[in-house]
């Protein structure tokens, strides 16, 4: 539910951030910090509204007369004091370019207007380029500015508050998601936050951890925001030399130099290369070291890191890279080890092509034809399993508690240290887990005590617990709980690439990784492949062939409704008729009470008034029966994500779930016949003289659309 924003709320955020700092972060803080916020404290409160509403801005010049606000009843007097106590400061001469590019386009026309006969320009050219005459003409003369400097101030937020932040947040964003708009968000309820956090806590156990992770964050950002590229140069420089401290420091520092040896090795291989020897146990560094090494035909220094590599991996992910690398380019094997893999683990399905696009739901209803049960899992299935199995040692009794209301994402999972710190309560949670039915209750119970609570590895729905269950229940129990302890020892590896769906078929359990024609396996989903397999799960690679299924049943849908789609409007009658072989199968119709009123002008249209559906039923009680009659189906439409939209958000409504594969007979109408004036129903009916008998109706417009498709089906025939 949204929130009343309180009067103050920008100077409340504020002070809560100051406090917090203040008196969680004391050990993080240098002198001049301490010194900022004894300024802060001796403000009177009017000083202190502006300093937030500043802070609160993005630009580095902020105009003095925009900061009026209604909390400031003299917005001088607080910019004076702040000013007095060496808190906000004036642009001088030395600002002149940072003010020149501030100002807006009419501002600078104004200003070199001043000038007639020194400065030539045109009004029409773009901002930069008057930028540029600006700068050009007021670099020998700033001093000119001055009139300009008095109305700007600086947004000094950057000196001190934006670490203050960053303590707070332990990451910097780039000016849009500030701490302030995280704050506002929450008041609004707009924002996830951690219900019943009582305490905010400092992230990080010294100054040294605190500051390389806030000076990297800055790194970060600069390399986001660069646009010219002789850039990266200083900045690869100043990551080189920023040493890292603590996991989540270095990780990021890889991360930079990887990013940065991307944009430099077509211009300075030398320094490139200097930037992934930098990495820390980074094992995509080393890959790329690697490739390149070998590319350069450094074939003796890629053998022996190869072999250093298998006898002690970082990574399983490393480790296959190194075991396939030295098989390919050393052993003269011609088949890679993903390309074995998919040999040994795959399976040729034929899929109908109207399933391009949407090519699991095609496998999964491919399997649901022949009796099988079929979930889609992906990632989703072992976050949940592995967030619910561990929910107390994750969010309750974990050693790196959430350091406030924001952190929904374990630490010991960011650190990557969740089996080493809790190597015992892991241990004793899976040995209650022994039987399918004690691993089912811990989850059950724990989904039902901590539902919607959020946790940063899966979203919670209602259906969250069927494929759990039937995961469970289905399989060895010996290979759940072994992979779970893979999962707690190496999550960051773990945690993704997992097969697309999940196959139940007479009450054993296996996996299936789908991929189209093109489609490549990727290293993480062959690490998880692996690891599932050596857990003992079956897991099959489905290699989808496309075809054309001449046994096609073709279910042709026309709605009537209250409205538009947007406005809350219902569904007032469903037409639905078959087609197979060239041949209507079968029809079916119903009118709905929309539970809401018929506009009349609708009524008009349609002839389907209030009363008509007052004793009709409501979607809820015919949603079985439509989904039993499309089930199977390729769901057909005239404008077919009209009607296919309006049922998907109504199946939503009554709690099931809607998707199949779609097909718009405008669309084909289209290709078919070229050259038409018009493609709606109507006028299509009176071209090809189709049996619309009562526009409007859903059974009469299905109908029509039925015999527009066996057309359409003709033309395609005789091409």
């Amino acid at each position: 539910m949204k929130q009343e924003l309180p009067a103050k709320y920008y100077l409340a955020h504020f002070r809560e951030l100051i406090e917090f700092v203040s008196s969680k972060c004391i050990h993080l803080l240098e002198p001049k910090h301490e010194v900022f916020i004894a300024k802060i404290n001796q403000l009177d409160e009017q000083s202190q509204c502006m300093l937030a509403r500043v802070y609160s801005r993005k630009p580095y010049l902020v105009q003095a007369q925009s900061l009026n606000y209604e909390e400031i009843a003299s917005p001088h007097q607080a910019i004076y004091t702040l000013k007095t106590a060496g808190i906000l400061f004036e642009p001088n001469e030395l600002h002149y370019a940072q003010l020149l590019t501030h100002l807006t386009k009419p501002s600078l026309v104004e200003l070199l207007s001043s000038y007639p006969e020194q400065i030539s320009f045109k009004k029409s050219a773009a901002k930069g380029v008057l930028v540029d005459i600006a700068c050009a003409f007021f670099n020998d003369c700033p001093q000119e500015l001055a009139p300009l400097y008095s109305q700007y101030v600086i947004n000094s937020r950057s000196d001190f508050y934006e670490y203050f932040e960053f303590l707070f947040a332990g990451k910097l964003s780039r000016g849009d998601v500030n701490h302030q708009n995280r704050f506002v968000m929450r008041d609004l309820g707009l924002t996830t936050t951690r219900e019943g956090h009582s305490e905010s806590l400092s992230r990080f156990e010294t100054l040294n951890e605190a500051q390389s992770n806030y000076l990297l964050n800055r790194c970060r950002l600069t390399f986001k925001n660069i646009t010219d590229e002789n850039d990266y140069f200083p900045l690869a420089s100043q990551v080189l030399l920023q040493v890292a401290h603590g996991a989540i420091a270095v990780a990021l520092k890889n991360k930079l130099l990887v990013r940065l040896y991307r944009q430099l090795k077509g211009v300075d291989s030398e320094l490139a290369f200097s930037l992934l020897e930098a990495c820390m146990d980074d094992s995509e560094a080393q890959e790329i070291q690697i490739r390149e090494q070998y590319r350069l035909g450094n074939k003796e220094w890629v053998k022996a890191r190869l072999d250093a590599i298998i006898e002690n991996p970082l990574t399983d992910d490393l480790l296959y890279f190194a075991d396939d690398f030295l098989m390919r380019k050393f052993n003269k094997k011609t088949r890679s080890r993903l390309s074995a893999m998919l040999a040994d683990t795959q399976c040729v399905l034929e899929i109908d092509e109207l399933y391009r696009g949407e090519v699991e739901q095609g496998v999964n209803d491919y399997y649901t034809h022949q009796g099988m049960q079929v979930f889609n899992t992906e990632n989703t299935l072992w976050q949940s399993l592995f967030g619910l199995v561990f929910w107390h040692e994750l969010f309750i009794e974990s050693p790196y508690p959430p350091c406030n209301e924001f952190d929904i994402y374990p630490q010991v999972l960011r650190l990557d240290n969740f089996y080493e710190a809790q190597k015992t309560q892991i241990n004793d949670r899976l040995a209650q887990c022994q039987t399918p039915q004690a691993l089912l209750n811990l989850v059950c119970k724990n989904a039902a005590q901590y539902f919607e609570q959020p946790n940063g590895l899966f979203r919670w729905h209602n259906e969250l617990l069927q494929p759990l269950e039937a995961l469970i229940l289905n399989s060895p129990i010996k290979a759940l709980i072994t992979h779970l302890t893979k999962m707690s020892k190496h999550y960051s590896q773990l945690k993704d690439g997992y097969p697309d769906l999940m196959v139940i078929n007479n009450g054993q359990v296996h996996f299936e990784e789908v991929k189209a024609p093109g489609d490549k396996l990727r290293r993480n989903q062959l690490t998880t492949i692996d690891n599932l397999k050596n857990v003992g799960f079956e897991v099959h690679i489905a290699a989808v062939k496309w075809f054309v299924d001449p046994n096609r049943v073709y279910s042709v849908v026309d709605i009537e409704t209250t409205g538009g789609l947007k406005g809350g409007n219902r569904i007032t009658e469903i037409g639905l008729v078959k087609v197979q072989h060239g041949k209507v199968i079968d029809s079916w119709t119903t009118l709905i009470n929309p539970q809401r009123h018929i506009p009349g002008f609708i009524s008009s249209l349609t002839g389907i008034s209030d009363s008509m559906v007052y004793n009709a039923p409501v979607f809820a009680e015919i949603v079985q029966p439509l989904l039993d009659k499309l089930t199977g189906t390729i769901f057909v439409a005239h404008n077919v994500n009209f009607d296919y939209g309006f049922i998907k958000k109504e199946c939503e409504m009554a709690g099931h779930f809607f998707k199949m594969p779609k097909m718009c007979t405008v669309v084909e109408s289209r290709k078919a016949f070229k050259g038409l004036k018009s493609y709606s129903l109507g006028n299509l009916s009176s071209h090809f003289n189709l049996n619309l008998t009562s526009h409007h109706r859903a059974l009469a417009d299905a109908t029509a659309t039925a015999e527009l498709l066996l057309l359409i089906q003709q033309s395609q025939t005789n091409e």
